[in-house]
């Protein structure tokens, strides 16, 4: 619920797509994308290792069961900007 919730209000649409085609090719080949994943740590969310993939300027945080042959996608988040350094701080004119 929160995943499309996400998807729906917080993406724009360059993001939505790119989330649905990152879900595609992970339907088409699962073991090149969750081998060309990051593997991320989420103690409140599994116990498991999960993996990520980006989508624009966020990242979907999925688990795999292999056993099931089923791949679900736990929350989305938007990646944080990067801190830019101010320019010219501390010198003069």
């Amino acid at each position: 619920r929160e995943v499309v919730g996400f998807v729906r209000h917080d993406a724009d649409e360059s993001e939505i797509k790119a989330f649905y085609e990152a879900l595609d090719r992970l339907a088409a080949d699962p073991v090149a994308l969750i081998e060309n994943s990051e593997p991320v740590r989420r103690p409140g969310v599994s116990r498991y290792m999960l993996r990520f993939f980006r989508f624009g300027r966020c990242i979907a945080i999925f688990e795999t069961n292999r056993a099931r042959d089923r791949i679900r996608v736990r929350e989305c988040q938007r990646i944080p900007p990067k801190r830019r350094e101010a320019q010219g701080r501390g010198s003069d004119p």
